[in-house]
């Protein structure tokens, strides 16, 4: 599974590869990292039929998480879920 983290805070990378090091090894968990929305497009505009899983922090400078995911639903094939009132957020405590 590809999974892209997002997050403003460079200290993120580190923590998710410490905690999924095995997942990383054996190639069940491939981790890309973005440290801001703009770059997570970036990243995702090159991707071109990979199902990828976002983790994405809410408040970034710059664009933020709220942001980047309006801006993924506008241009995506993908299926998303969130919506603007944070309830996702909220029930599943991310």
């Amino acid at each position: 599974m590809k999974i892209l983290v997002v997050d403003d805070e460079r200290d993120v990378q580190v923590l998710f590869e410490q905690r999924f090091r095995k997942e990383m090894r054996t190639g069940e968990m491939q981790f890309a990292f973005a440290f801001s929305g703009e770059e997570a497009l970036g990243y995702l505009k090159n991707l071109d039929h990979e199902a990828v899983l976002i983790l994405s922090d809410i408040n970034m400078p710059g664009m933020s998480g709220l942001e980047l995911l309006r801006h993924i639903k506008e241009k995506s094939r993908t299926t998303t879920t969130g919506d603007d009132d944070h309830s996702l957020w909220r029930r599943r405590k991310l």
